[in-house]
This record gives C-alpha cells, structure tokens and sequence, in this order.
C-alpha cells in the first residue's frame, strides 16, 4: 500500500477544546465540524433518542424494587331505619334508628417481587443491550454528520477552485480576443478568427455564471448540514491540509471489526433480540411475590391519622403465586414472534458486516485509484500548460490557427478541472474510508 502526504494548505484535525463558541468570519473545516456537531438537527435527535434509552434502562431496575402505596380516605355515611338484622326482619318496636357519620381510613400496601420467571433481570440486560446499541447509533450519526460536513466543505472548496479556473478561462480567452482583434487590424488574420475569439469567449463567460451558481448552491449545502440559516452568510478557508496515510487493505478491516460503530450497534441489537426472546418465555413460569397491608379506620379524624395507634388497626402479610395457565395462545404467539426478531436482528448483523467489509474494499481501492489520478493529471496539467503556450506562440507568428489555441485553451481548463475533482473526491473518500472503520468520532 502507499503513503503520500498531499498538501492543499490548512490542518483538517484541530481539538475540540480549540473551538471558539464565537463564530469567526472565515470557517476552518473543523470550525464547521463543531458548529453541526451542536446544531445539526439529526445529530439532535440521535442525542435525544440515546437519552430515551438511558431512561429506559434505569426504569427496568423498577421490577427489583419494591412497590408501596399510601392511601388515605374520607367518607360520610347514612342509614335509613330498618327492621332487618342479619337477614332477619325484626318487630316493629325492635326498628332500628337511622344513624350518619364520618368515615376516616388510611392504608399502607407494600408488594416485593421475588420471582417472575426471569423477567426482572433479563429486562434489566435487554435495556443495557438497547442503550448500547442507541450509543453506538448515536456515534454512527455523528460520523455521518462530519462527513457530510467535510463533503459539503470540500465541494464548496473544489466548486470555489473551478470558479477560479473559470475566471482564469475568461481571462485567457479576454487576451485572447485582444490579440486576434490587434492581428486582424493589421491583416494577418481573416475576421472570422475575430468572430470565433469572441464565441469563445462567450461560452466561457457562460461556464463562468453556471460555476457561479454552483457555489452558491454549495455554501447552502454546506449551511443546512451545520444546522444553520441556507441563507446565512459563509466564508470559508479554501487551503487545507490532508494526510492519507492508506495502511493495509488487512489492516483496515481489523480496525474496522474492532472500532465501526455500526457493527456494534447491530451486534447489541442481536444481543437485545435474544433477550427479548426470554422475556417471552419468562411468560410460561409461575410468579411468586411477598405482600403487606396495613389499615385504619375510625369515625374521627384525628384518631385515624394521630391518636391511638395501638387501636382501630388490622394488618396482613403473606406470599402470593400465580402460575398462568392458559391465555389463548397469546404466550407461544408472543414467544414465536421473538424468535423471529432474533432471526432477523442476526441476519441484519451479518449483513451489515459484509457491506462494511465491502465498503471498506471499494473505498481504500478508490482512494488508490485518486491518488494515482491526481499524479498522473499533474503531469497533464503541465503538459497542457506547455501545448497551449506553443499554441498561442504558434498563433502569434502565423504558424498556428485559432481553431489549435482553442482547442489547447479547452485542454488546459478541462485538465484544471479534473485536477481540482480529483484532489477533492480524494479528500472525501478518505474522509469516508475513516467513517468505515471507524477512526472519525475519535478525531473530534
């Protein structure tokens, strides 16, 4: 494998502790990093949807605890005369006299789980699988928000050099027009060379409004992926400085296994599937729990909550079990369908693998691929350079004809061009390449 350091001016890796929460005039690539690191909407809610997990995990320690409830209550009563007692109708100088009152009671009710056929405990490991797996994502996203960061910043940049290398094809073809305008004003060239110096010219006043449009279209790209205004202002430092340092092909697939965040999240999510799995057979055994109840009742209110404590009281303590026997299939329909998910969760992980070790293949065999193209197309810039400046003499002693300098002026901007899309496709499939094994989240 190869090792180059490409030098396009301005460090790409700065520490987080070196951002200013005063945004400058002039963004850095890091400076943009950290603003859609803070504002990026989907980053937001990845934050959010872990902190959702986080609670979900301390909620499942409530299955442990006990359960204890305080009850107070207040009623007032009435009963009409009667004749009957204990379903016996009395004589009619026995009639019972109406009476009212007040009802005062208060009550204490604990229940303590002691077995639920491993509900509570694996519960509490599904939660710890599920919040690990929500960190994992939440990593993902955030390395899918500094590349999209780098990739907007990087086409602004390579957009901003091809509207250089457009000015510099006006100008070229401005010059050009003077000459053949000042050789045709002394005969040596046909006025039909004046004529296509102009058309030239035109054209790439053209390429140089549509490049125009590009950037603008690039700055609001690069401002709705920081989170920002489209509309908002932004200027950017367009030197940066790049180190691809490409290790073995074996390499990176070690570092990929051990760090991609993806494939962590995917290996808990299986993890979580299998204890859902148990959660569902947890529904077959018996539940055991231990209980108490205490309770007062008294026509006064102060006796019920202050006096006599030793009075006008009942408790009861004891064991509860409760085995379901049959719940209209309800159980082995609840426990198939978490065997399916457990299947489903392990083939989504291993498929999950296999397109992050391809991704990792096609990325590093890419970048290989720029590297090369950008030698090779250093060395056509500078042999078009060469041919359109023996055009242009060639031209201007009468050897040569417009029709050669323009076809050498197209060659030169057009290996510009390339030039510029290649140095940039190679910052960003390496920045990619990163995200596929992992190595980006460290870096901020």
């Amino acid at each position: 494998m190869k090792f180059l350091k490409f030098f396009l001016i301005v460090t790409v890796l700065l520490p987080i502790s070196s951002y200013s929460q005063n945004i400058p005039t002039v963004l850095s690539l890091d400076e943009c990093i950290q603003i859609a690191l803070k504002n990026n909407p989907q980053l937001k809610i990845s934050r959010n949807q872990l902190g959702i997990a986080e609670q979900e995990q301390k909620k499942s320690y409530s299955n442990i605890l006990p359960s204890v409830d305080v009850a107070a209550r207040y009623s007032r009563f009435y009963q009409a005369p009667t004749i009957y007692a204990g379903g016996t109708q009395l004589p009619e100088d026995q009639k019972i006299p109406s009476s009212d009152g007040n009802n005062y009671s208060t009550s204490l009710d604990i229940f303590q789980n002691i077995f639920d056929g491993g509900y509570w405990w694996n519960n509490i490991s599904k939660t710890k699988r599920d919040r690990a797996a929500q960190e994992y994502s939440f990593f993902v996203e955030k390395q899918r928000t500094i590349v999209s960061v780098q990739q907007a910043y990087i086409t602004l940049v390579k957009d901003l050099k091809l509207l250089d290398v457009n000015r510099q094809a006006v100008q070229r073809s401005e010059e050009q027009l003077q000459r053949t305008q000042t050789q045709y004003e002394l005969g040596a060239v046909a006025k039909v060379d004046v004529f296509q110096a102009r058309t030239n010219l035109g054209n790439d006043k053209i390429a140089l409004l549509t490049q125009e449009n590009a950037v603008l279209s690039s700055r609001q790209n690069l401002n709705m992926v920081m989170g920002r205004d489209p509309q908002e202002t932004i200027e950017i430092k367009t030197d940066i400085e790049v180190t691809f340092d490409v290790p073995s092909l074996d390499s990176l697939f070690q570092v990929a296994l051990q760090n991609n965040p993806s494939l962590k999240q995917y290996e808990e999510s299986y993890q979580s599937a299998r204890l859902g799995t148990k959660l569902a057979t947890s529904n077959y055994w018996p539940r055991l729990g231990a209980f108490f109840s205490y309770s007062r009742r008294t026509p006064e209110f102060e006796t019920a909550l202050f006096k006599n404590f030793d009075e006008n009281y009942s408790w009861f303590a004891g064991i509860n079990i409760s085995w379901n026997i049959f719940r209209g299939f309800s159980d082995y329909r609840n426990r198939q369908q978490a065997k399916l998910n457990e299947k489903i969760a392990l083939e989504t992980s291993v498929d999950n693998r296999r397109t992050v070790m391809s991704q990792v293949k096609g990325l590093s065999d890419n970048l290989e691929s720029y590297i090369e193209i950008i030698k090779i197309n250093e060395q056509n810039l500078e042999s078009s350079r060469e041919q359109y400046r023996l055009a242009e003499e060639r031209y201007r002693v009468g050897s040569g004809t417009q029709l050669e300098v323009r076809e050498a002026q197209v060659n030169l901007t057009r290996a510009e061009e390339i030039l510029v899309g290649a140095e940039n496709n190679a910052i960003i499939t390496y920045a990619q390449l990163l995200e596929a094994i992992g190595a980006l989240v460290d870096a901020y």
